[in-house]
C-alpha cells in the first residue's frame, strides 16, 4: 500500500514537472494552473491504471489449471472512472484441486475456493466447500473442525463449479 502511495507522489511530481518545464520553455505563455492540473491528471491517471491492471496482474501470478468462476465488477464515488467502465474489484478461483468421494450412492467433491478483494486494501479469503454432484447442491464446512459452516445453497448445472469439479 505504501508503494502505491510513492508512485502516485512520483507520477505528481513528474507530471507537475514536465507542465512546470514547458511553462519555463514557453517562458510564461503556459498557464500557471496546469502545472498542478497536471500533477492531480499524473495522479488520477496511476490510480485509473492501477485499478484496471490489477485483475490482469493478479491473474498472471495464479498457477496453471486455475479456473475464474466469479469476478466482481463495482463502481465508486471515490474511483469516478469506474463509472465508464467497472473495474474488477474482487474474483473468485478454484485451483483445480478435488477430492471426490462416493457416499449414500452421491458423488460427494470437496474443493476450496479462494477469492481476492482489492478494495480497499487487498486481502485473500478461502471457503472451503462440499458439492454433491447428484443433487447440485454445495455446503460451506470448516476442514479444521470437520462441521458444516453455513447454509445448503443450489447451484446450476451450467456452474463453472460443476462442470470443473463433477466433469
Amino acid at each position: 500500500m505504501i508503494w502505491h502511495l510513492f508512485a502516485v507522489l512520483i507520477m505528481a511530481v513528474c507530471l507537475g514537472g514536465a507542465a512546470f518545464g514547458l511553462r519555463k520553455l514557453t517562458r510564461g505563455k503556459v498557464p500557471k494552473w496546469l502545472i498542478p492540473a497536471s500533477a492531480a491528471a499524473g495522479m488520477f491517471g496511476y490510480l485509473a491504471y492501477y485499478d484496471y491492471s490489477w485483475h490482469a496482474f493478479k491473474l498472471s501470478q495464479l498457477p496453471a489449471g486455475t479456473t475464474v468462476i466469479a469476478e466482481k465488477r463495482e463502481t465508486s464515488f471515490l474511483k469516478p472512472w469506474r463509472y465508464v467502465y467497472p473495474a474488477v474489484s474482487a474474483f473468485t478461483i478454484l485451483d483445480g484441486k478435488f477430492s471426490s468421494r462416493l457416499q449414500d450412492h452421491q458423488v460427494l467433491v470437496e474443493y476450496i475456493e479462494y477469492t481476492f478483494r482489492a478494495d480497499p486494501i487487498e486481502g485473500l479469503d478461502t471457503q472451503a466447500f462440499v458439492l454433491n454432484c447428484n443433487t447440485l447442491e454445495r455446503v460451506p464446512f470448516d476442514p479444521g473442525k470437520h462441521q458444516i459452516s453455513g447454509a445448503v445453497e443450489k447451484i446450476e448445472a451450467h456452474d463453472a463449479i460443476y462442470r470443473k469439479a463433477c466433469r
